[in-house]
């Protein structure tokens, strides 16, 4: 049988993420800081839910052979990645806050789910390359993935994503409480 057990700091450094970023694009509209906040919690609160739920399925998932976990695996890396995706697009479409440095902001808040989602992208390539042939090659190299992955969310550079007015914004807006919960 095959454990996804190593895999499940994975996903919490995932949510991690999410709830560093709270609030953020680059569009060249400006808006309210709270149209703004809402817009992006309404975008990273999908994303947050369905790490949370495909993460529980994995780690609970009873693979019986290698290409049956590799499967399971990659479906949950593709996914993630497009989960991410979605959201870089709606984060995006948010337009700028019109607050002080609100172009910054946003940009780096696109920025950081960019190379989230640039990291899920490469997990999924990754993914092929992992070996069937036993449960535990398939184990070690599945580890060996996840280290990467690891690696990769600790690299995302996710500095310049706090702003007061938006933190302010965020504090009233119900879409980003959740993200907290």
């Amino acid at each position: 049988m095959v454990h996804f057990a190593s895999l499940r700091g994975a996903p919490a450094l995932l949510i991690v993420l999410l709830l560093c970023a709270g609030c953020g694009s680059s569009g060249s509209s400006k808006v309210s800081a709270g149209t703004y906040v809402k817009s992006v919690c309404s975008a990273i609160s999908p994303l947050e839910r369905d790490v949370v739920t495909r993460s529980s399925a994995l780690n609970n998932s009873t693979a019986t052979n290698a290409t049956e976990a590799k499967r399971t695996l990659q479906g949950f890396l593709k996914a993630i990645e497009q989960d991410s995706e979605h959201a870089v697009s709606q984060i995006r479409a948010a337009g700028t806050p019109d607050i002080s440095g609100g172009k910054t902001v946003s940009g780096a808040i696109v920025k950081t789910f960019s190379e989230l989602r640039d990291a899920m992208k490469a997990a999924v390539t990754k993914s092929h390359a992992l070996p069937t042939s036993s449960a535990s090659s398939f184990n070690s190299a599945a580890q060996a993935l996840t280290t990467s992955v690891r690696g990769s969310l600790n690299n995302i550079d996710a500095s310049g994503l706090t702003n007061p007015a938006l933190e302010k914004a965020a504090s009233k807006e119900p879409a980003c409480k959740s993200l907290n919960s």
